[in-house]
């Protein structure tokens, strides 16, 4: 049994006891069984976006060359790009896997809802209450519906997002989390490079990077030039999203994947 499962057991039945967590599975559209109908890896698996991700999961969790990935950032230029139904669905992807196990942190703390997709309202506990307020990390992660995967939600809200997600403990943060949970993986989901400055910080600390790019929509110089500001070594993979019509249908393809740091423009 893993570190971090126990943690999280030993959380749960405090959290049991005092009741003082607010869960609720969510009886509203775009929900089944407590988790969004966005998670197209459980509620679509035979789709080509599905199929996708699990392509995607292959090359991260058994690269064909280079050093094994353990923490990923997964970002884009601006709001409204996919990014937290991607690093959502990723998630989710791996942890269907045999072996592998993973967190999912909220680190977009304006604008959080990774939460929204595993069946919770709003946390009042996560990520800045660890960085702000130094509530012990164990008591934090939230268990979800589908085995092996855990999240970390963004918890309360707060007046300087920058700050914290650029602090030294952050920093430390995502060392730690690499270091002492060994038997997992990683996924940041992170705000959009143009919004927010301290994405790039979080950026230089991981040790892969997946960039969203909406299909499109997105402009492409403003891609270009933020994928010139990441390290070269750390970018890992582009992934274009779908267009918004098709997503209006329900549909969500992913039109291709561009891996490599020379695959930039």
């Amino acid at each position: 049994m893993s570190k971090i499962y126990e943690a999280l057991q030993k959380a749960e039945q405090e959290r049991s006891a005092v009741r003082s967590v607010k869960t609720k599975v969510l009886d509203e559209p775009g929900i089944k069984d407590g988790l969004s109908e966005k998670l197209l890896v459980l509620h679509r698996p035979g789709s080509v976006a599905a199929e996708q991700f699990r392509f995607l999961r292959s090359q991260i969790v058994r690269p064909a060359e280079g050093e094994i990935i353990k923490t990923i950032l997964v970002t884009s230029s601006l709001q409204g790009e996919g990014k937290t139904m991607t690093a959502c669905n990723l998630a989710a992807a791996i942890a269907q896997g045999m072996d592998e196990h993973v967190l999912l942190v909220d680190a977009d703390l304006r604008n959080p809802k990774i939460h929204t997709y595993f069946g919770y309202d709003r946390l009042e506990k996560g990520l800045s209450n660890y960085l702000e307020d130094n509530d012990p990390l164990p008591s934090l992660m939230r268990k979800t519906k589908i085995d092996k995967l855990a999240i970390l939600p963004a918890g309360h809200e707060t007046d300087n997002p920058s700050e914290l997600l650029s602090s030294h403990k952050m920093l430390s943060f995502i060392s730690e989390v690499r270091n002492e949970f060994t038997d997992r993986l990683i996924i940041f989901d992170s705000p959009p490079v143009n919004v927010a400055p301290e994405t790039m910080v979080m950026a230089n600390e991981v040790d892969a990077i997946y960039f969203l790019v909406l299909y499109g929509k997105t402009p492409r110089h403003i891609a270009k030039s933020n994928l010139e500001s990441f390290k070269k070594e750390k970018i890992k993979g582009v992934i274009f999203n779908q267009d918004p019509k098709i997503a209006k249908a329900k549909y969500y393809n992913y039109h291709g994947y561009g891996y490599g740091a020379g695959k930039k423009s």
